[in-house]
């Protein structure tokens, strides 16, 4: 177990660190001070505060986090044995999870993939694992840049129509291909695992090869290769008549327009149900880190 500071150095120190909060009326102060006292001896590291809006019926409105390493997971064992508790146990993340004098305590560790069980944590991901299903498909958003994973090798046509629907649903955009690509060029098939660490709720994922034990095979869209454009409300070209939801902003103004998808005819019109925005370039080629944002695996 780490060694601390000598006690009264290493308490004033402590103590200091966590006034700046200015958590003094909230009792986090206090509890700190008390732990110090009492546990004189626990790795400790440093403190941080929280509090919450609307707490879940039970749980305090105010909590101290202790820092400890973050592998010292023996640590997180003996300041809860301390407080008269047992650390929880997900997967190789033990955190504190009490309460002393209303004030919440909390803190987390994870044991390092050296000390961990890694072939263990192989698993099947199951719909609970994943973002969304489609069509009987398992996906998930990869990356930050609005790539998808599907588990499988579905064909080429359910990976697009599940892209399409994706960006369509949860981004509101319509997602096309560019420089004289299709978006089927963009797809790309492997194997990997997923790995539950350091919890399931958190897993990995690793390319491996075939033959690797618990193997199983993925396709990648790297959706983030095409051309996006946003979608409003159903409206019609009033130059050719054709329906579109296509929205684009004008360089000049900043101001949304709607935009006809036919290559024939391409003519905008003010969309006047959205609000003006201030001026930016048009923008028909960018990362999706907004869209992969909206939603969460």
């Amino acid at each position: 177990m780490p060694l601390s500071p000598p006690v009264p150095e290493r308490a004033q120190r402590l103590l200091a660190q966590l006034e700046r909060y200015g958590s003094r009326e909230n009792g986090q102060l206090a509890v700190a001070r008390s732990l110090l006292q009492e546990h004189p001896g626990l790795p400790l590291t440093g403190f941080a505060i929280s509090s919450s809006m609307r707490p879940e019926p039970g749980r305090p409105l105010h909590s101290l986090i202790l820092r400890v390493g973050e592998h010292d997971t023996e640590g997180i064992t003996a300041w809860a044995r301390a407080l008269g508790t047992e650390p929880v146990i997900d997967g190789a993340r033990y955190r504190l999870d009490t309460a002393v004098d209303g004030i919440g305590i909390w803190a987390a560790a994870t044991l390092p993939e050296d000390a961990y069980d890694m072939e263990q944590a192989v698993f099947i991901p199951s719909g609970d694992d994943v973002s969304f299903t489609h069509r009987g498909l398992l996906v998930t958003e990869f990356g930050e840049d609005g790539d998808l994973l599907f588990i499988g090798h579905p064909p080429v046509r359910e990976v697009l129509a599940t892209t399409s629907a994706y960006y369509r649903d949860t981004c509101g955009q319509r997602l096309s291909a560019f420089d004289g690509h299709v978006l089927a060029d963009s797809i790309t098939r492997g194997w990997g695992r997923f790995v539950a660490y350091p919890t399931r709720t958190e897993w990995q994922f690793r390319r491996v090869s075939e033959d690797t034990p618990g193997a199983l095979p993925v396709t990648w869209m790297y959706a983030q290769e095409g051309h996006t454009q946003d979608l409003g409300s159903l409206d019609r070209c009033p130059a050719c008549g054709r329906p579109s939801r296509g929205l684009d902003y004008q360089s000049e103004t900043g101001q949304r327009v709607h935009a006809c998808p036919s290559p024939a005819c391409r003519h905008q019109w003010p969309a006047t149900d959205v609000p003006r925005l201030s001026p930016i370039p048009a923008a028909t080629e960018h990362r999706q880190d907004d869209c992969a944002a909206l939603a969460t695996r």
